[in-house]
């Protein structure tokens, strides 16, 4: 048995009647961010990950203040079109400021940029249905799209993307903790170099990604739990290779560094760097592009790409920043000790 949606691109029309009883990662991130009441599967996971390494729960909520940072540093360079690929659940709704917590980006544009442009897109179905219910606000119901990113040139070529964007002008398209949870390495491949042959020159990729070299051991202890109890691939990557995936685009400063420390406005910028458990680095496509070649595709170890131009009035890239000191995680210990009064239930 199973329940009837509406299918976009490299998604399915139906959603499988144990879906609520696997793990899944969109319910896991929201159970870290937000101590949302979710599914068994996923506490039970959740708990576990968090006895492997406690820091998951600073580096989600680290990853999760970052957004609304980046927004409105390229909305300062004029940006007014933004794509969020692999949106995640919607922060919880702020009685006391009015808005979500933290800012949808509308919210954290509404004074630079109150015109601004979003689509959000998810290939979880329960997300999309909690954008549409959970997101409206001031600035009303959010325009969402149910799609696998892998599917990039049916995704650009859907109606609410036609009628939302105008590709002759810069978009910001943001790949926030997304891409650790694609295995088919061609594949992205392919939807990523799709998709920046479509964006215009002065467009950015605002890119977050679980990182190998920060904490080793926990990194690969949380990988095989993903494999072992969920059969989900979750694919953390080298600063290197994650570089890489920006298609050597010139990085805004500071370049490619852990995400607490990209921004010097972010609350956990005084976290020691591997807390972030993730790189970040946002890249701005010049006016003269053509994609570079690869060696040995997006694992080779060590493969930089080519320097290219820099866009008009782009910063410059900064140095890779390095973690000098790991962050200690905190023991183990019960990741959720109650639902929080009042909270939505996702999906379950």
């Amino acid at each position: 048995m199973s329940t009837e949606i509406r299918g976009g691109p490299g998604v399915p029309a139906s959603i499988p009647e144990d879906w609520v009883r696997r793990p899944n990662p969109a319910r896991i991130y929201n159970l870290l961010t937000h101590r949302r009441d979710v599914c068994r599967a996923d506490r039970v996971l959740a708990q576990k990950l968090f006895d492997v390494n406690g820091l998951i729960v600073t580096a989600a909520l680290i990853n999760y203040a970052h957004t609304p940072l980046v927004v409105r540093a390229l909305a300062e360079r004029g940006i007014t079109q933004f794509l969020d690929l692999g949106c995640g659940y919607p922060p919880s709704w702020s009685r006391p400021r009015g808005r979500h917590e933290p800012p949808l980006i509308k919210e954290a544009l509404a004074q630079v940029s109150p015109d601004t442009t979003v689509l959000y897109v998810d290939a979880d179905p329960c997300v999309i249905g909690q954008a549409h219910s959970f997101m409206a606000g001031a600035h009303g119901n959010p325009d969402a799209l149910h799609a696998d990113l892998l599917h990039m040139a049916e995704i650009l070529a859907q109606p609410e993307v036609t009628r939302l964007f105008d590709p002759g002008r810069p978009i910001g398209v943001l790949l926030h903790d997304v891409l650790p949870w694609v295995s088919d390495d061609e594949a992205l491949a392919n939807a990523l170099t799709v998709l920046r042959d479509w964006l215009a020159p002065g467009s950015a990729l605002s890119l977050t990604h679980a990182a190998t070299d920060l904490a080793p051991a926990a990194m690969a202890k949380l990988t095989a739990l993903w494999a072992e109890e969920a059969a989900i691939t979750f694919r953390p990557r080298t600063p290197e290779t994650i570089e890489a995936l920006l298609g050597g685009w010139p990085l805004l400063a500071p370049g490619i560094t852990t995400t607490a420390q990209w921004h010097p406005e972010h609350p956990a910028a005084v976290q020691p760097p591997a807390a972030s458990l993730a790189y970040a680095a946002v890249a701005i496509k010049p006016a003269l592009y053509s994609p570079p070649r690869i060696p040995g595709g997006l694992h080779a170890q060590g493969d930089h790409p080519p320097a290219l131009p820099q866009a008009r009035g782009a910063a410059p890239a900064g140095p890779a920043k390095r973690p000098s000191r790991p962050a200690a995680a905190p023991g183990p210990g019960p990741l959720l000790p109650g639902r929080r009064a009042g909270a939505p239930r996702p999906c379950a």
